[in-house]
């Protein structure tokens, strides 16, 4: 049930905004963290309807909590390189950024 591929090499930060060259590599990075993303909520979703039938099942409770973890990692990952992916996450530091960013992001 679980999925190696989620995890994400969040060191590097890369923003499409401010990069003139390298923008297929910004590209690539916005969609591995998009896919990243929606890898672990489609598992922690998974999960959850698992858990609603099988509510003691400790490792999967352990395995939903982690997925939900990264989907808030890689959210935010991508948030801090690209553009916020909901109005919630918009307007930090003052500033109206709601959909600043090309979605979907062109390949």
């Amino acid at each position: 049930m679980g999925n190696n591929n989620m995890n994400m090499n969040r060191g590097s930060r890369v923003s499409p905004r401010n990069e003139n060259n390298g923008s297929n590599n910004s590209q690539s990075a916005c969609s591995e963290l998009l896919k990243a993303i929606m890898e672990a909520d489609f598992f922690a979703q998974d999960l959850k309807l698992y858990l609603d039938t099988h509510p003691d099942d400790e490792k999967a409770v352990g395995m939903f909590r982690e997925a939900v973890k990264q989907s808030k990692a890689c959210k935010k990952a991508f948030e801090e390189s690209f553009y916020p992916l909901t109005a919630h996450s918009s307007g930090k530091n003052g500033e109206w950024d709601w959909l600043c960013g090309e979605f979907p992001p062109q390949s």
